[in-house]
């Protein structure tokens, strides 16, 4: 849920600061005073792309901050390990619109990318607009909205279907690669064969370029390793050698021992140093006595590297890169030279894949034909429930192309008067009929939605009386397990409201800016009876006020 959001230039919205609470909270106000802009406002924190144009005007930039307290879902811990948000009691979630800057995007001051945030928070929060109701005439989107209700996700059938169709996509892909390389075969096998004797012919080796350079650096500096050679040769042979001192030094120490123990531990350290200078010694004579340069294997290493290096400029790549490219092109030489084989092979595997992705379909698409009622049943009684009572509900499910959920194509029906036929919805339904419409799914789907808070922005435009009165109830109702708030016309949702947040806008020094305050109870009565008689609140007003949130009281 939402428990505080602070707001700063950001449209009229100069410097809000609110707290949020549990149960429904209804924004009431004059129009434009910028009830819609505090929702936008958390729409940006919900993951909407930044616009500089709703940066306020002459300053350098917005600022909004949430403080969220994230439902404690496996899904939610998921996403905050993956993007290595630590997990915390509090979530401040904090967008900053500068001019000429990037947007920043923050998460307890962790930066995240925009899409990171829409991924999180749409775990979060549920923004239900006027907007939203082409959700509902989408067709595309009914699919989605019955496997949800009916849960196809978790079954095994599903799974299936998903690999098989992921896989039919890959395979159908390097099929059309292949057709696209069939008709430049010759031109592409002519380059690839090229390409590979040159490689191939200087026959490479693993890791024989660092050996190359190695040996080049030898070769280039032969003088001054034989003179180093030279000169610890002389050191270890003269008179007074290393070896020597140090065997005389034990002699003595050995000697010393007999009287005073403590210098016997430095003997074998000092034997250790007189044999391993004997092996140096005997190391370095080796290595004088095979010294011999070769200038021609010099000028052989130099070519060998040129030719290596030649042939990493050209083709942009390492030495183990060339390698691999070699084999690459080896790979492709023989599929292009076998490219008939290569599409009976593809073609069988496809066919294969369809088969398989038939049978899962098929069985997808009985699932939902079988279990579609209770979808339809739900949907229709919360329609009734809204005073749609002469409404008709059906699902249509027809056998189509195939898709990422199988070949099923939905259609959501609805006829709104007993008698007339079912049409898709956007032929049928009003604006009112369509507000009902889209209450009566967030009804349904915010039993399997895990969201904290749920927004509803003015979706009940178009509606008065009993209806008025039915769409406020089941407000009431969806703020049982969440937070809601609720940008409302409607003096009966504001009735039945735990908390009234009241907008109101005024000028200052030329400048139009938002305020907000909860209404006491006596101030919440008069905004109540304003909405319902207008400007002008007569004593009756009042009274009517009054006995609607009496009234309303009783919802629970």
């Amino acid at each position: 849920m939402l428990l505080r959001l602070n707001i700063k230039n950001f449209a009229i919205l100069e410097n809000i600061e609110l707290d949020f609470h549990n149960g429904l909270t209804v924004l009431s106000g004059e129009s434009g005073a910028g009830k819609s802009m505090i929702i936008e406002a958390i729409n940006y924190l919900y993951g909407k792309r930044a616009s500089q144009d709703d940066i306020r005007y002459d300053t350098e930039g917005s600022l909004i901050e949430g403080v969220f307290d994230f439902p404690d879902t496996p899904r939610i811990s998921g996403l905050l390990e993956q993007f290595n948000i630590g997990q915390d009691e509090l979530y401040i979630v904090r967008r900053e619109i500068m001019q000429n800057k990037k947007s920043i995007i923050k998460i307890n001051n962790h930066m995240i990318t925009l899409t990171q945030l829409r991924t999180i928070m749409e775990e979060v929060v549920s923004i239900f607009a006027q907007s939203s109701q082409q959700d509902a005439l989408d067709k595309g989107k009914h699919i989605l909205y019955l496997d949800k209700f009916l849960d196809i996700q978790n079954e095994a059938i599903f799974d299936s279907y998903q690999k098989d169709y992921s896989d039919y996509l890959a395979i159908t892909q390097k099929i059309e690669e292949l057709e696209y390389r069939d008709r430049n075969r010759i031109e592409s096998l002519e380059l690839y064969q090229h390409q590979f004797q040159e490689i191939s012919a200087l026959e490479l080796k693993d890791n024989e370029e660092s050996a190359l350079e190695e040996e080049l650096e030898y070769l280039m500096n032969f003088e001054k390793v034989f003179d180093s050679l030279r000169f610890i040769k002389d050191i270890l042979s003269s008179e007074r050698s290393p070896q020597g001192t140090l065997y005389d030094l034990n002699q003595q120490l050995e000697s010393l021992s007999q009287y005073n123990s403590e210098f016997k531990q430095y003997g074998p350290t000092i034997m250790d140093s007189y044999f391993i200078i004997q092996e140096l010694e005997s190391h370095i004579t080796a290595n004088i006595a095979s010294m011999d340069y070769d200038e021609q294997r010099l000028n052989d290493i130099q070519m060998r590297l040129n030719s290596i290096n030649f042939l990493k400029r050209k083709y942009n790549k390492t030495y183990e890169e060339l390698i691999l490219y070699m084999e690459e092109l080896d790979d492709d030489i023989q599929e292009l030279e076998n490219i008939s084989h290569s599409f009976e092979k593809l073609n069988s595997e496809k066919e294969a894949l369809l088969d398989n992705m038939e049978e899962n379909a098929k069985a997808l698409h009985n699932f939902r034909n079988e279990r579609k009622h209770f979808l339809e049943s739900r949907i229709q009684k919360e329609l009734m429930d809204l005073e749609m009572s002469q409404v008709d509900f059906e699902i249509k499910i027809k056998q189509g192309k195939f898709h990422q959920l199988g070949y099923s194509d939905i259609q959501f029906m609805i006829s709104t008067n007993r008698g007339e036929p079912l049409k898709e919805m956007n032929k049928v339904a009003s604006g009112g009929e369509m507000s009902r419409v889209m209450l009566a799914v967030k009804s349904i789907f915010t039993e399997y939605d895990q969201q904290s808070l749920l927004i509803l922005d003015e979706i009940d435009t178009g509606v008065s009386g009993g209806v008025a009165t039915k769409m406020a109830e089941k407000m009431k109702i969806l703020s049982r397990g969440r937070q809601v708030l609720v940008i409302s016309h409607l003096p009966q949702a504001a009735a039945i409201s735990d908390q009234h947040l009241y907008i109101t806008k005024e000028s200052d020094k030329g400048r139009t800016i938002t305020n907000t305050e909860y209404l006491t109870d006596d101030d919440h009565i008069y905004e109540i009876a304003r909405m319902l008689s207008g400007q002008d609140v007569t004593e009756a007003a009042l009274l009517n006020a009054r006995s609607l949130i009496k009234t309303n009281t009783t919802v629970d």
